[in-house]
């Protein structure tokens, strides 16, 4: 359940209609809160939302039964390098929580959670799923029992999916990506590192022929987002400020929760480039330079999901990390998810749909432009 950004009393709404658990609370307080309106809630630590350190405070042993860990949008590279629930548990433990309680949560708690009552416990009439640890403290993993059945190496094998069907379906030009500015004053969407939410900033920007023209000094860039399910002709324009391109473009076709194109770049030539060439393989992530692919991760199915072995799938997406940073400054968060969320309109604050530029607090789509009191 999505509930960052909820008045108080709002998420009783969300109990009233038998929703139980709650992966958004990022701070004691909210969690607290939660706990008290009967929610299950999960700690989240994903490849952007880092928040288990932040938020695991809140467990005590007398409130335990009702916290479950989440990874929540975790890359296959961070799941590879650093894990994904084991790698909850291992910072949890980090943070002062007992091992006994860690993986409690990391079982039990999250059966009960999902109403899975025959998993999750070491009991008669259990499923028998057993983790053998080397190292309980630093969770290190010597066999795995998957119902009954020990794992080896070759249970990880994948074989590629089929499926043929391009679901990018758009018809585009370049000059549908610009930006025309009636004011030299903007509303902007500020990123902020490893969390979804943003910022809502005002600042003046640079105008060329009527339109906007991003500026790489100040890390004013052009964001658009582009219906590709219905090829309804909606593109989304607006002003993003915390990538820090220097040049080129990022394209991609994981945009939560509708999953439209969504781009982030230094100029049209390149966002248009970018996005003609996801139209051309179906979907994915891809960044360009000087109208040139430097690296394409490409996710077939669906445009979400690659049809390679979760190796090859890694090495392409540490090949458009590389290429990504080749085109920008240092930031301290990955550029590929922090996208993804920014057309998510049901977060805080300033997001961007096919429909225009939304404003969370206000609930309701604004102009570009901004309006000086």
């Amino acid at each position: 359940m999505a509930t960052t950004g909820l008045s108080r009393h709002q998420p009783d709404v969300y109990r009233q209609h038998q929703i139980s658990t709650d992966h958004e609370a990022t701070t004691i307080r909210q969690i607290q809160e939660r706990i008290n309106e009967g929610f299950y809630v999960f700690l989240r630590e994903g490849t952007v939302e880092h928040d288990l350190e932040n938020t695991v405070g809140a467990v005590n042993e007398s409130n335990a039964s009702r916290f479950a860990f989440c990874t929540d949008d975790k890359l296959v590279d961070s799941l590879l390098n650093e894990g994904g629930i084991n790698d909850c548990i291992r910072k949890a433990i980090q943070h002062g929580l007992r091992p006994e309680t860690a993986y409690t949560m990391a079982s039990f708690n999250a059966a009960q959670a999902h109403q899975t009552p025959f998993i999750g416990a070491l009991n008669p009439n259990y499923q028998a799923d057993i983790v053998v640890l080397d190292d309980s403290y630093d969770v290190k993993i010597h066999q795995v029992i998957k119902k009954g059945h020990l794992i080896s190496n070759h249970d990880f094998n994948t074989a590629p999916l089929s499926f043929a069907k391009n679901t990018m379906n758009f018809t585009l030009s370049q000059p549908d990506l610009k930006l025309p500015l009636k004011s030299d004053t903007a509303n902007i969407i500020q990123v902020i590192p490893n969390h979804i939410e943003t910022e809502h900033l005002v600042e003046p920007v640079s105008i060329h022929n009527g339109s906007f023209c991003p500026d790489t000094i100040k890390d004013q860039l052009k964001m658009v987002v582009v219906e590709r399910h219905h090829n309804t002709g909606k593109v989304g324009k607006a002003i993003v400020k915390g990538f820090n391109l220097t040049h080129g473009a990022v394209a991609s076709s994981i945009a939560h929760d509708s999953h439209n194109i969504i781009a982030v770049g230094t100029n049209d030539a390149d966002l248009f480039a970018a996005i003609q060439h996801l139209q051309k393989v179906g979907g994915g992530i891809t960044v360009f330079a000087n109208h040139h692919e430097l690296a394409t991760l490409p996710l077939q199915i669906g445009g979400l999901m690659s049809n390679l072995s979760y190796k090859e799938t890694a090495q392409k997406l540490n090949a458009i990390t590389a290429a990504y940073q080749s085109i920008s400054r240092p930031i301290a968060f990955n550029p590929f998810i922090t996208l993804s969320f920014l057309a998510l309109p049901v977060i805080p604050t300033l997001k961007l749909t096919a429909r225009g530029l939304y404003d969370f607090d206000q609930q309701k789509f604004i102009p570009i432009e901004a309006s000086i009191n």
